[in-house]
């Protein structure tokens, strides 16, 4: 696939892995700085997210043209395509709970600039006001009876995927990240945060075993065995499975990862040639699996 080419909600990639529409929403949001336009949000995206913005806003060169026209219209240009944006593509309590303190942010931000029009103030208290509700709504549907069962259907739909090679094109490890990562960004991750901590942490046990179960069987290995991590936990696919956009794709998932505060995920969401320190060489899919765990569910939540 060609570097530039975009990619919209219904690529592949985006079928496989249906957290990418959610993160990018927030990618999206957090890139709007009314305060300090000189360098458009765009320019400072890497090029995956580029790709994705064209894909999902469906017209990426005109519309990015008539954002660049000016500073106020470059404004209300974002903020009317995140308005967009949000009501199309974000539907999980994590990426709308973080729009949301993104635009309250921007409102604040808004106010201490005295020649901001008023249509910019309009729409951004108008989106404000839409993703209040929004946050409203997902409380109470967090609320119901049935949030563990949703939770538990969104559990089992990530591993049916799984068990099915739709992960095959990542690393060992890199599977287990691209599944953690769906379960954070959608009804998982979303009762997780809901759940008191005896919950949560029960949902996360269940959670680790079904890991380390797939993890074994894709490895080839038993209970408790360890391997390599370079040659085996981080080693990519030699099968012809791999999907050209699978590798970007999950170092995009992972660019919030640090070597120091995540050095587990990190290493299967980025593949860096030099391993972070505290990453063990030689491991089983238990520590694997529960360390990635706790990095993406409680550390970084």
């Amino acid at each position: 696939m060609n570097e530039q080419t975009p990619i919209s909600p219904s690529s592949d990639i985006c079928q496989i892995l249906t957290c990418l529409p959610e993160k990018f929403v927030v990618d999206f949001a957090n890139g709007i700085d009314v305060a300090r336009e000189r360098q458009r949000h765009m320019g400072t995206r890497d090029g995956f997210f580029a790709r994705l913005y064209d894909g999902f806003t469906g017209q990426g060169d005109r519309h990015q043209a008539e954002i660049n026209a000016s500073l106020t219209d470059g404004v209300e240009g974002a903020l009317n395509w995140l308005k967009d944006l949000s009501e199309s593509l974000a539907s999980s309590n994590r990426a709308i709970v973080q729009v949301n303190a993104r635009v309250n942010a921007l409102k604040l931000d808004v106010a201490t600039l005295v020649d901001f029009s008023i249509q910019s103030r309009q729409t951004i208290n108008l989106l404000s006001q839409r993703l209040d509700e929004r946050c409203n709504a997902l409380d109470r549907n967090v609320a119901r009876i049935d949030c563990l069962q949703q939770a538990h259907l969104h559990l089992d739909d990530v591993f049916d995927k799984w068990g099915a090679g739709h992960f095959d094109m990542f690393t060992l490890s890199g599977r287990c990240y691209a599944a953690l990562e769906e379960l954070r960004w959608g009804a998982f991750g979303d009762y997780c945060q809901a759940a008191s901590r005896a919950e949560r942490q029960k949902q996360l046990e269940r959670l680790a075993n079904r890991a380390i179960i797939q993890l074994n069987k894709d490895a080839g290995i038993g209970q408790g065995e360890r391997i390599a991590t370079r040659e085996r936990w981080l080693a990519r696919p030699e099968h012809n499975a791999f999907l050209t956009d699978g590798e970007e794709t999950i170092r995009y998932l992972g660019d919030w990862t640090s070597p120091q505060a995540t050095p587990f995920a990190f290493a299967a969401s980025q593949m860096p040639e030099e391993l972070p320190l505290h990453l063990p060489r030689i491991i089983a899919a238990p520590r694997v699996t529960e360390a990635m765990i706790s990095e993406l569910f409680l550390e970084a939540s």
